[in-house]
């Protein structure tokens, strides 16, 4: 893997097509390279312009989200492990409804154009987020 220099966050890039990914090794990736790190991702595309994104990212509770949306194009989380509560607000930053992932709620679809953060309510929470890409950082996501 190569550090993604791209990314707002502490990011790796696979740099092979086909990947297998066990449990243990996100595990050991995490206590390698996360330990000190509120946020961090593996970005399973090989390059921002890539049609499909998708990204396993592990996350601390300590991590402060900013609310944003995708203007063009409809989100997926599913979770791996802990707990996650995902906001979805209206344009004055007020939450209108709360999604919880865990155990029982895997998925969860956030349409475009939706305003939404998510917290992990563990200590730590790993999830995958879905996206089409390419991904321009510029246009295609917005902060409110």
């Amino acid at each position: 893997m190569i550090i993604d220099s791209e990314s707002r966050s502490l990011s790796f890039r696979m740099e092979k097509g086909l990947q297998v990914l066990s449990r243990s090794f996100l595990k050991n990736f995490l206590k390698k390279k996360g330990i000190n790190q509120s946020i961090l991702r593996i970005c399973l595309n090989k390059s921002s312009k890539n049609n499909f994104h998708q990204m396993i990212i592990f996350q601390k509770k300590t991590y402060i989200p900013s609310i944003k949306k995708e203007i063009k194009k409809d989100k997926s989380f599913i979770i791996i492990e802990g707990k996650q509560k995902i906001r979805i607000y209206n344009k004055k930053k007020k939450v209108i409804k709360n999604i919880h992932l865990n155990k029982s709620n895997l998925i969860c679809w956030i349409p475009k154009n939706t305003y939404y953060d998510n917290i992990s309510l563990t200590p730590r929470s790993i999830h995958i987020e879905s996206l089409a890409g390419p991904f321009d950082k510029d246009k295609d996501r917005v902060f409110l």
